[in-house]
């Protein structure tokens, strides 16, 4: 058995390369770019209102007060949209919406409630300096400028923005695509409403299913497989065939009779990296290569499945999408005593109690075996305590969440 780290580590260096490819924005909300991507224009793309008034020469209403107004000829009007061609001469204005582009000879905009007039004439009652309300190309950034950068997922503001600037394409992260094989002779369907003594109900295949689509991948297929070497090879070089970036298989992988998952792999052309990590729950964690193709050997136990995709599979999935490989996690302190008294490393589940003001607390789930589905269910996340290893009340401890 090999530790924690040192299959991390292996997973690390042998862990293909992300998929990437360009889309439109309509379809890239929640993808994370590829590449930075520069400014290809200014912004504002061209000199506008900010204010619906009157678009005048600084020159011509400088002078004015409340008590000694000027009064300027109107000669058209700048809309959003369409322009005013013509160019702003001593003595003149136009009529200028907000947004709409600022004619020629114009420096200042005068709000409408500033002035009083006529469809041919307007007093200018109030301005306060040269500039007001205008807003001038390229004071946002500049063409050339990064606006973002590689990893950024895009959210609806950044799509906004790429917009804005008419960025309609964009290089981001493909998201894996995720075969899931289910082995197991014992096993009933989800649908199945009968079930004979010796057969258990199927929880992995909804449980990792699901898993999957909440760390942002694809998942391209479910199957269940019987507990025979020809049906695993064939199911796992179908998979590899379809161009699964990962193979989730969920039991056989131990060292019983019929735990075909190991020799399958081996047989469709796959490289072992690892088996069996010095871990509990899911010490039988099986791992190989072929190719761009990453095949995971999950045990069948549902919490053994879970913690080994929550600590392994899980930043892998992020890692093809370009999200930080770091797990969520956060500080808090142990209520109550936590101990590790077993030869392997432990995750152990835990509760986390919230406290306004003081740092999270943390106590561990009532049940901790490896068939008990409670036992992640009640949980918040898991602490990971070496062999031997003790917390006593007040410790601080990383808590990695669900």
């Amino acid at each position: 058995m090999i530790s924690i780290e040192e299959a991390q580590q292996i997973l690390k260096e042998n862990q293909p390369p992300p998929r990437i490819t360009d889309v439109c924005l309509s379809v890239a909300h929640g993808c994370c770019l590829a590449e930075d991507i520069f400014a290809p224009e200014p912004s504002p793309r061209y000199t506008n209102s900010a204010m619906d008034g009157y678009a005048v020469r600084w020159s011509d209403v400088q002078v004015t007060t409340k008590n000694a107004p000027v009064s300027l000829q109107i000669i058209g009007e700048s809309m959003a949209g369409v322009p005013f061609e013509g160019n702003v001469g001593s003595g003149e204005t136009t009529q200028i919406s907000t947004g709409a582009m600022m004619p020629h000879g114009a420096d200042t905009v005068v709000r409408v409630e500033d002035t009083d007039g006529s469809d041919e004439e307007v007093r200018i009652l109030a301005v306060r300096k040269q500039g007001q309300d205008v807003r001038h190309a390229g004071e946002e950034f500049q063409a050339g400028t990064k606006l973002l950068k590689k990893g950024t997922v895009l959210r609806s503001r950044e799509l906004a923005l790429l917009g804005a600037v008419g960025s309609y394409t964009v290089s981001i992260f493909n998201p894996p695509k995720v075969s899931l094989l289910i082995t197991g002779t014992e096993l009933t369907g989800l649908h199945e409403k009968e079930i004979k003594p010796h057969q258990i109900r199927d929880s992995n295949s909804i449980m990792l299913a699901s898993a999957v689509k909440e760390a942002g991948g694809v998942l391209l297929e479910t199957v269940t497989i019987q507990d025979n070497l020809e049906s695993t090879i064939q199911a796992i070089t179908k998979s590899l065939n379809n161009k699964a970036d990962i193979i989730l298989c969920s039991g056989g992988v131990s060292v019983g009779r019929h735990d075909h998952v190991k020799n399958a792999a081996e047989a469709a052309g796959f490289k072992q990296l690892f088996w069996r990590i010095r871990q509990k729950p899911g010490k039988p964690l099986f791992a190989c290569l072929n190719g761009r193709t990453l095949l995971f050997g999950l045990p069948g136990n549902p919490v053994s499945a879970y913690m080994c995709f929550s600590n392994y599979v899980k930043p892998i999935l992020a890692t093809f999408q370009g999200f930080p490989t770091c797990k969520n996690c956060l500080t808090a302190v142990v209520e109550e005593e936590i101990a590790n008294h077993d030869k392997r490393t432990n995750f152990i589940r835990v509760i986390i109690n919230k406290i306004p003001k003081k740092i999270p607390s943390i106590k561990k789930t009532a049940t901790q075996g490896s068939h008990m589905l409670s036992s992640i269910v009640h949980a918040d996340g898991y602490i990971i305590l070496q062999p031997g290893e003790v917390l006593t009340p007040d410790n601080l401890v990383k808590v990695f969440l669900f």
